[in-house]
């Protein structure tokens, strides 16, 4: 994983065969290994979700709200999204924030089973003190309002009120554009834009950019994954 943001770039890798370190942290199983923060605080990828986590709270520096809000968008990389949301939130929960992911993947949702949690189900306790985990609800034919409709902090509310820090990872993909997600994200304080090294098309990040800045939401940096 790289990172490049205002703080320089960073570089990790997580390898689920070879993980190694103190499992005194949560209880072993309570917690996917590939959530390998919630085990271990000095392997390359925890150092550099902890350096994604310093970018992002300084993009909050000139604001004095309670509740912050950050969007992890994934472009070709569902599942290393869904793993870096996950060890995202944890290091934040770590450093004291009061953290909640939204996993917004509503067709694939991934995030919660990493915590043995239920897919879609909202404001689920994570065995990570501080951390909590909610979905976007069930993505069914004829269900009620389109989550593109209403921002992620109205449906949301209660919660990203009462944490410090809520947490979105949403995808772009056929279905879910650019254009739909920004609307999503409206009220967010920054976004953080995930892709694929090798394989992202620069003019779908160009795009997505665009329709980012169009809304107003500024963008903390990008990670190669």
């Amino acid at each position: 994983m790289r990172l490049r943001s205002t703080t320089g770039p960073a570089t990790a890798g997580f390898d689920r065969d070879t993980h190694t370190g103190p499992t005194d942290v949560v209880a072993p199983g309570s917690v996917d290994p590939l959530v390998v923060a919630a085990y271990a605080s000095d392997t390359p990828y925890v150092v550099a979700a902890r350096a994604i986590r310093s970018s992002i709270l300084q993009s909050y520096a000139d604001s004095d709200r309670g509740s912050r809000a950050c969007a992890l968008i994934g472009i070709d990389c569902d599942e290393a999204l869904a793993v870096l949301a996950a060890n995202l939130g944890v290091v934040m929960a770590q450093a004291g924030s009061q953290t909640v992911i939204v996993d917004a993947n509503r067709a694939h949702p991934r995030i919660a089973s990493l915590f043995q949690l239920a897919d879609h189900a909202e404001h689920q306790v994570t065995a990570i003190p501080g951390l909590l985990v909610s979905g976007t609800g069930a993505d069914t034919p004829g269900g009620s309002e389109p989550v593109e409709q209403r921002s992620l902090i109205e449906q949301h509310d209660a919660i990203a009120t009462s944490a410090s820090q809520l947490i979105a990872a949403t995808v772009v993909n056929a279905t879910n554009g650019a254009t739909s997600i920004a609307d999503a994200l409206i009220g967010f304080d920054t976004a953080v834009i995930v892709i694929r090294k090798h394989f992202t098309k620069r003019n779908v990040v160009r795009g997505l950019i665009e329709v980012l800045d169009q809304h107003g939401i500024p963008i903390t940096g990008t990670v190669l994954v």
